[in-house]
């Protein structure tokens, strides 16, 4: 662990103590508040995490446990449930670091470990309301407990990891990435060197693991998940600093200002956004599997030509009084077609930033027009689990 230079600590007091004021925002926010204190909290964790040295960790460890043919459907997985437990957004930086280390130089296990993460940071966050600020958003609006949405989203989410395991194989067997441009140089080679964790990456990487389980405890009590992921993030964040591994500008950089802007907006003209609403035809409220794909559809469709946040911001909206099969239907939209454009999800635009600053530029239209078939077959496992298990 790197010696405490002067001043160290105060910055780190001084990173720990905003973190953990956040949620005191989030109530004067009101009913978007959780969204907006997951969205300040969660960026400077995965931040944190990533520069006490864990990608290079885990990237060692899993080129040595994982070979090579099954790497990408390995990986994916453990993205999903990365984007499960930690929320999409610490999934998507940590994944496509983390992928690339393990791909090293080779072009095709590039483009696929790229596909891995963008996919898995993305399709792994349908199974808890803090998973994905999308997910948020609807359970703000919609007034769904935390149990029922749980019980809601299991199923299709298990069919999103199986269905996305299976087109990872199939990626790899026909050596088909997707988007990948290969740099003249890779500007980082994998290392082949174990370098033993410090104590305040182990101690980091343990305050994460608790931190989720207990939110998912707290979750399924009804309680707000929110101070639990500012408490693990004022203290992996804290190390980071104290260890000189990571300067608290930062962290503060890495809080998406687009995503605020969107949130904040919600509340200040939640009056107008109403009625607008109220002009649009009711949403179809129903169960079937006609219904839920067409409301899938219009989160996903939303999703791809702006965002997901503000298509989840109209869902809020929209979906007032839905039953939990509708709103899964909406998120499952929110979650997988928005995977269509690179500036659909907020994890896809994080994913492609890390792979730019690894020296791996992604061809957009290549990404857009590839990505067709595997959003049709995800979209169709997932609406007709949540229509034949609901």
């Amino acid at each position: 662990m790197v010696g405490l230079a002067p001043g160290r600590g105060v910055q780190a007091v001084g990173v720990a103590s905003l973190l953990l004021s956040a949620p005191a925002l989030g109530v004067a926010v009101g009913r978007f508040g959780q969204p907006l204190v997951l969205l300040l909290v969660l960026p400077p964790l995965a931040v944190g995490l990533g520069s006490l040295g864990w990608g290079e960790h885990t990237a060692f460890a899993l080129r040595r446990a994982i070979s090579r043919p099954y790497r990408p459907a390995g990986l994916f997985t453990l993205w999903c449930i990365t984007s499960a437990m930690l929320g999409l957004d610490a999934a998507a930086i940590v994944a496509a670091d983390v992928g690339l280390g393990v791909a090293g130089p080779d072009v095709t296990d590039r483009t696929l470990q790229m596909r891995a993460a963008i996919l898995g940071s993305n399709l792994g966050s349908l199974l808890f309301p803090f998973s994905n600020l999308t997910n948020l958003l609807l359970v703000a609006g919609t007034g769904l407990a935390f149990g029922t949405y749980v019980e809601a989203a299991a199923v299709p989410q298990l069919a999103l990891v199986v269905a996305g395991v299976a087109l990872m194989l199939l990626g790899t067997r026909i050596g088909r990435g997707g988007d990948g441009t290969p740099p003249a140089r890779p500007t980082r080679e994998p290392s082949d060197v174990r370098q033993t964790p410090s104590r305040a990456a182990v101690v980091g990487g343990l305050v994460a693991i608790t931190g989720s389980v207990a939110a998912v405890i707290v979750g399924f009590a009804d309680g707000d998940v929110a101070p639990v992921f500012a408490v693990t993030a004022a203290i992996v964040a804290a190390l980071a600093v104290t260890a000189g591994s990571c300067r608290p500008t930062a962290l503060g950089r890495s809080i998406p200002p687009a995503g605020v802007a969107i949130i904040l907006a919600t509340v200040a003209f939640s009056g107008e956004l109403d009625r607008l609403v109220a002009l649009l035809p009711s949403a179809p409220l129903g169960a079937d599997i006609l219904t839920l794909a067409m409301v899938a559809v219009a989160g996903g469709l939303l999703s791809a030509a702006f965002n997901n946040l503000p298509a989840a911001a109209f869902g809020a909206l929209w979906l007032i009084g839905a039953g939990p099969s509708t709103v899964i239907a909406f998120l499952i939209g929110t979650n997988v077609i928005s995977v269509l454009t690179p500036h659909g999800s907020l994890a896809t635009m994080l994913s492609h930033s890390v792979a730019i600053r690894r020296g791996w530029p992604l061809d957009r239209r290549a990404y857009v027009r590839r990505g067709w078939v595997e959003v049709v077959a995800l979209t169709a496992a997932a609406v007709l689990a949540l229509t034949w298990f609901r």
